[in-house]
C-alpha cells in the first residue's frame, strides 16, 4: 500500500503539533489532522499516510526562483499534501495544485481591547427605549393620580357642601393637589415613596401598582448597574485599516505570508499607506504579546488563527470588525499529483452534506465568565 507523505505544522486552531522533543513522537490534532482520514474515506483512497512536523511559513518565491516554507516543500517534491492554513494566491496557483477552499473567512485584525469609560455609565442599565418608558410611566402615574384625586375631592366637596353650606369650605379644602402626587409618584420611583396623603381609595391602589412597579425596576436596574460595574465595558482599539493608518504605529503579519503579499500588492489605498508600517513576524505568540504591549498596534492574520487568539488568556486582545481579502485555504498538492480529483470531489461533498460549516474548537475557550470547555466535534 502506497504512504502518503503529510506535511502538518503547528497552526492553532487548525494543526495542533504537540511534544516532539528530543526525538519523541509528535502528537497532532485539530480540525485539519480529523479531516485528512475523513476526507481519504469520502474519495475512496485506499492510502496509509504518514505524519512530519514542520516548522516554517507559506512560503514566498525568493530572488533565484525558489520558494521558502511550505511552497518550498510542495514545489520541491518533499512532501505530498500540505496540511497547512495555506492560502492560495494567483502566484502560487501556478506552482501547486490545491484543493477547493475549506475555509474562506478573510484575514482578520487582531488589536488590544480597552476600557470604554463614561460619564454617562448609571444610564448604562437600560436602554433609552426603556428609560424613555420610565418617563411615559411617571408622567402618565402623575396624571392619573391628580385626576383620580380632582374626581373623589370635588365629590367630597360636594357632599360637605350640601351638608354644612358653601360658605364653610375653605380654601384648602379647594385646592389640588397636583404638586403633592407629583413628589409622591417620584419618590416612590427612587425608592424614597411614603404611602400617599389622599384620602381617595382609588389614588391609594394606583398609588399601590406604582409602588409594586418601582420596586421590579428598581431591583432590575440595580442587577444590571451592578453587572455594569463589574464586568468591563471593553471596546477595540482600531476598528479598520484606515484607523490603522491614521495610528502612525507598526503593525505585525505573518513573515513570507500572503498576508504579506496582499499588502505589497494591493490597489487599496488604505493598504498602501499601511505598507511602509508592516513588519513580518516569524511567531505568532511573538505578534499577539506585541500588540498586548502596545509595540504593535495590531496583527493581521487568518481569520480562524486570530479568533482563536482572542480565547486565550490573559483575554485582553479582541477581534477587530472589519474583515480584509479573501483568504481562501486550501490543502497544497504538488503539481504532479494525481489526488487532486478525489480530493477535491470529496471535500466538496463534505462541504455540501455540511461537514465542513459549524465546526468548533477542541480547546478551552476561557475568556468569558468562567471556563468552558468548546464543543469540538470530530470528522471521524
Amino acid at each position: 500500500m502506497a504512504v502518503l507523505r503529510v506535511l502538518a505544522a503547528h497552526r492553532p486552531p487548525l494543526c495542533f503539533v504537540e511534544g516532539g522533543e528530543n526525538g519523541s513522537q509528535p502528537i497532532f490534532s485539530g480540525y485539519l489532522i480529523d479531516l485528512l482520514p475523513t476526507l481519504l474515506i469520502q474519495a475512496n483512497l485506499q492510502l496509509a499516510y504518514n505524519l512530519t512536523a514542520y516548522n516554517g511559513s507559506g512560503g514566498k518565491l525568493q530572488a533565484d526562483g525558489i520558494w521558502s516554507g511550505v511552497m518550498g516543500q510542495l514545489t520541491g517534491g518533499h512532501t505530498d499534501l500540505a496540511l497547512f492554513p495555506l492560502t492560495l494566491t494567483s502566484e502560487r496557483a501556478q506552482y501547486i495544485k490545491a484543493t477547493p477552499p475549506y475555509m474562506d473567512d478573510g484575514y482578520g485584525i487582531l488589536v488590544k481591547t480597552r476600557r470604554m469609560d463614561s460619564a454617562y455609565s448609571f444610564l448604562l442599565p437600560f436602554t433609552g427605549v426603556t428609560w424613555a418608558v420610565l418617563m411615559g410611566a411617571l408622567l402618565a402615574t402623575m396624571l392619573l393620580l391628580t385626576l383620580l384625586d380632582s374626581v373623589t375631592r370635588n365629590a367630597r366637596l360636594r357632599a360637605f357642601e350640601r351638608l354644612h353650606g358653601a360658605q364653610h369650605t375653605s380654601k384648602k379644602r379647594r385646592d389640588g393637589k397636583a404638586m403633592n402626587h407629583a413628589i409622591e409618584a417620584i419618590m416612590m420611583a427612587v425608592g424614597n415613596g411614603a404611602a400617599p396623603t389622599s384620602r381617595s381609595w382609588a389614588v391609594k391602589i394606583v398609588y399601590i401598582a406604582w409602588a409594586v412597579f418601582c420596586v421590579i425596576m428598581l431591583a432590575a436596574y440595580t442587577a444590571n448597574l451592578t453587572a455594569n460595574m463589574t464586568v468591563s465595558q471593553l471596546g477595540v482599539s482600531y476598528k479598520s485599516l484606515q484607523d490603522l493608518a491614521r495610528s502612525s504605529m507598526p503593525f505585525g503579519v505573518p513573515a513570507d505570508s500572503s498576508i504579506a503579499a496582499y499588502f505589497y500588492n494591493s490597489t487599496d489605498q488604505a493598504a498602501r499607506m499601511l505598507l511602509p508600517l508592516m513588519r513580518e513576524l516569524k511567531s505568532t505568540e511573538e505578534a499577539a504579546n506585541g500588540v498586548r504591549q502596545g509595540e504593535l498596534s495590531a496583527f493581521i492574520n487568518d481569520y480562524a488563527t486570530v479568533q482563536y487568539i482572542t480565547q486565550e488568556p490573559p483575554c485582553d486582545l479582541a477581534l477587530s470588525p472589519e474583515t480584509i481579502g479573501s483568504g481562501q485555504l486550501v490543502l497544497g498538492l504538488p503539481r504532479n499529483s494525481s489526488l487532486l480529483q478525489p480530493l477535491a470531489v470529496a471535500l466538496l461533498q463534505l462541504s455540501e452534506a455540511g461537514y465542513m460549516a459549524g465546526k468548533a474548537w477542541r480547546r478551552c475557550c476561557c475568556c468569558a465568565s468562567a471556563c468552558y470547555s468548546a464543543s469540538y466535534i470530530s470528522y471521524a
